[in-house]
């Protein structure tokens, strides 16, 4: 319930806003590394609590002799992505008379 407060005033409060706490400071001098903090002390308890359930899973898969189908799978790799070819330069466009504009003169400096 804490952690849901803590997300919330986190997500909704800019780094130069006034804290929410009521303290005249702002949130970067006040609240905000606790809150960093103890959101990343969240989430870093629940990727151990998921490493857990799912090491529990294999030894269980395992026991029963089914350690293939629980296995977790290798990511297949990601397909290199071939860069554009560049594309056949095309004729400059001409106007509809048929002959280029001329250029004008670069100006003289006086």
């Amino acid at each position: 319930m804490v952690e849901a407060i803590i997300e919330q005033r986190h997500k909704n409060t800019g780094r130069n806003d006034d804290c929410p706490c009521g303290s005249g400071k702002k949130y970067k001098k006040c609240h905000l590394a606790q809150d960093e903090e103890a959101l990343r002390a969240e989430r870093t308890r629940l990727a151990a609590e998921a490493a857990e359930k799912a090491k529990a899973e294999q030894a269980k898969a395992e026991a029963e002799g089914k350690a293939d189908e629980a296995a977790p799978r290798e990511a297949a790799p990601e397909p290199k992505i071939k860069p554009k070819e560049p594309a056949a330069k095309a004729a400059p466009k001409m106007p509809v008379g048929g002959a280029p504009k001329p250029v004008s003169a670069p100006r003289k400096m006086v």
